[in-house]
């Protein structure tokens, strides 16, 4: 059995998307960072710094959404991905890009928006934003491009990229990122949320206490 543990936030969106997506069954173990259940010792050895997401799966965890959403693929016969290097690198590619550029900028939003009003009464840093702003147009018209060339990221079939982009983009619904401008992401982004794994992975996440 698989199972997942995380919280209401978009990292572990990434998992569960993609989980839902390759059809997998999966037990989902809510941790309530709030309370701090990730120091107990219940949670000890799931994630070396106590994050989430993890996988544990046949007595192994795995720690990190990108390696965990890889290790869902490749346990499904590398649906959502590939066995041949060159568009494996392709969709690994993307991951790194979300994940080092266009999602930290996006996180920034998530932190300052919602984390720092909510957990620590702190308003939001405004030249932190600015700075967020500054570098997603710079970067998100990358993503646009390949958006407004293909139906999915990685070309006309959905891919790991896809779900693990979209956790990062739903970011918007809570915060003041702005798609307006990027038609290519825009309609990319509203097929994405109409899919029934979506769905159900949006509930499973954002509805979990």
């Amino acid at each position: 059995m698989l199972t997942i543990y995380g919280f209401n936030s978009f990292n572990p969106f990434k998992v569960v998307a993609t989980a839902e997506e390759l059809g997998l069954d999966y037990d989902y173990k809510f941790v309530n960072l709030g309370k701090q259940e990730n120091t107990t010792a219940a949670y000890a050895g799931k994630h070396p710094f106590g994050k989430v997401p993890a996988l544990e799966h046949d007595g192994h965890c795995i720690a990190e959404s990108a390696a965990i959403c890889r290790y869902l693929a490749r346990i499904s016969d590398n649906k959502l991905y590939s066995s041949a290097p060159a568009k494996a690198a392709e969709i690994d590619s993307i991951l790194d890009i979300m994940n080092i550029h266009i999602g930290r900028w996006m996180a920034n939003y998530f932190w300052q928006e919602i984390v720092c009003p909510t957990y620590f009464d702190k308003a939001p840093d405004q030249d932190v934003l600015a700075e967020a702003k500054g570098w997603l147009d710079k970067q998100l018209p990358a993503i646009e491009q390949r958006l407004s060339e293909n139906q999915f990221i990685c070309g006309d079939e959905i891919t790991l990229a896809d779900p693990f982009t979209l956790a990062y983009f739903m970011i918007k619904e809570q915060t003041s990122i702005d798609i307006s401008a990027y038609p290519g992401i825009e309609r990319w982004y509203a097929e994405m949320l109409a899919r029934p794994a979506i769905q159900k992975a949006n509930k499973v996440v954002y509805n979990a206490q």
